[in-house]
């Protein structure tokens, strides 16, 4: 399994438009097109592949740290990462999130920082940020919809 991470411009989300997810995770990610439609024009779109094909998705907020104030000026904020239904316990999320410090590095060189919040009632995501680099701030965020949130950063440098 080779598992790959490339931008997806707007004009591409039909790759990923048949993607669904488990009703117990919906509650934390919306789907790309959805993501992408209302979002404003610092939002980036990634797609993740598994052997050419394509398996998930994230964004990535350029203004982040414009509308949280945890993180620091200039961080990057990670987004609706998620990983399709039908291609899900293969290893792929936590294979993806190993690549994302020097994906995100070269993406954006002239950032030095990625934060993500993730639902505290999501384990299994936290856990695979975790083994990708990620560190836990041991803060939480109370800004989400669903709950508190685990504050987590990456750094890339």
């Amino acid at each position: 399994m080779t598992v790959t991470i490339s931008p997806l411009p707007r004009d591409a989300l039909d790759r990923v438009a048949g993607f669904s997810l488990p009703p117990e995770q919906a509650q934390f990610s919306g789907l790309p097109a959805r993501t992408m439609d209302d979002a404003p024009p610092d939002r980036d779109g990634h797609v993740i592949e598994e052997d050419g094909t394509p398996v998930g998705f994230f964004a990535i907020d350029r203004g982040y740290a414009t509308a949280h104030e945890f993180a620091e000026a200039g961080a990057l904020g990670l987004r609706m990462f998620l990983i399709d239904r039908r291609a899900q316990g293969r290893g792929i999320a936590s294979a993806a999130c190993r690549q994302l410090a020097g994906y995100l590095a070269r993406a954006y060189p002239d950032r030095a920082l990625c934060y993500l919040t993730v639902n505290c009632r999501n384990p299994h995501a936290r856990r695979a940020y975790l083994n990708g680099g990620f560190t836990d701030t041991g803060a939480l965020y109370h800004g989400g919809a669903i709950g508190p949130q685990h504050i987590l950063r990456l750094a890339l440098r």
